[in-house]
């Protein structure tokens, strides 16, 4: 026995209206033609589907029973076609990211550009806080993609790791200390510094590592975010200790930038709900940070 599809349809339609006329209109042919197409189906089954008379089509008892194995098959091609559907929306509808505000003030804003030649049906939006703030909006799933240093264990992420990138010195660029071509600790002793506030991951690594050198820490003023601190070193407030991408925005404005030993890394990562994966957009827009992330690390002070 051959069936095709054709001839399935031509008998839904002939079931459902119970008119060949209507039942041809629905499908596209001619009346003739779903005609045929029925009489062959009759064919292919072995018994009649339907008496003909003058006030339309009345299907036969054997054909209720076969239209019923009709319907679970056409809800079965429904529901492909939904799940089609779904996976078409994911590369076409939204893409929400949540972001450190580094990332996203001096980085992504490249990253977007590219993103929307390669998806312009995707809209993309972008929200810039702190990283607990992105860890929290992502296991919260209110955002897709997060970029965020977070710590080992976060209930309710995936993350992908990111190029790491090490922290560097910013200082004013007449500042005697730009004669070295690496700052370490001691350097520091006693000079005003302007730092990161404590919650930060990064900056309570470099605390550490300056706490641990025995120098004298003269902290003169703290931020939440690295961009006013680069403003007041290139004023000639101080110096600070800052990830690399908030202080190369910020190099042509009066700064010096010098590598910083022992490193303090920054580990950034592409964190996304646990239970939700990654559309190919979303992959994609990683895929772009990821080579942006990869310049940044090899850009020299």
């Amino acid at each position: 026995m051959r069936l095709n599809h054709r001839q399935i349809e031509a008998f839904r339609y002939a079931y459902q209206t119970g008119n060949m006329t209507v039942a041809a209109d629905m499908l596209g042919v001619t009346q003739p033609a779903i005609s045929r197409l029925i009489r062959d189906l009759e064919g292919e089954l072995g018994f009649r589907l339907f008496e003909r008379t003058r006030g339309g089509l009345i299907a036969t008892s054997d054909a209720a029973e076969f239209f019923k194995e009709v319907e679970r098959s056409f809800l079965g091609l429904e529901r492909l076609a939904q799940t089609a559907k779904q996976i078409r929306d994911l590369r076409s509808g939204d893409l929400k990211i949540a972001a450190t505000v580094a990332t996203s003030f001096h980085l992504i804003p490249d990253i977007i550009r590219e993103f929307k030649i390669r998806w312009p049906g995707v809209k993309f939006s972008l929200h810039a806080c702190a990283s607990p703030q992105v860890r929290e909006l992502i296991a919260l799933q209110h955002y897709d993609v997060g970029i965020a240093v977070i710590p080992a264990e976060a209930p309710g992420i995936e993350s992908v790791d990111l190029p790491t990138l090490e922290t560097v010195c910013v200082l004013p660029e007449n500042h005697p200390l730009t004669h070295k071509e690496v700052i370490q600790p001691r350097d520091l002793d006693g000079e005003p510094l302007l730092m990161i506030s404590d919650y930060s991951i990064t900056h309570r690594r470099i605390r550490r590592v300056l706490e641990a050198s025995g120098i004298t820490l003269n902290v003169i003023f703290e931020s939440t975010f690295s961009a006013p601190i680069c403003n007041l070193i290139s004023q000639g407030m101080g110096l600070s200790i800052l990830e690399p991408i908030t202080a190369q925005a910020h190099q042509k404005g009066g700064l010096a930038i010098r590598p910083f030993s022992p490193s303090v890394l920054l580990e950034l990562k592409a964190l996304y709900p646990s239970n939700r994966p990654l559309s190919e957009p979303a992959q994609d827009f990683i895929r772009l940070l990821h080579n942006a992330l990869e310049k940044t690390a090899e850009q020299k002070a």
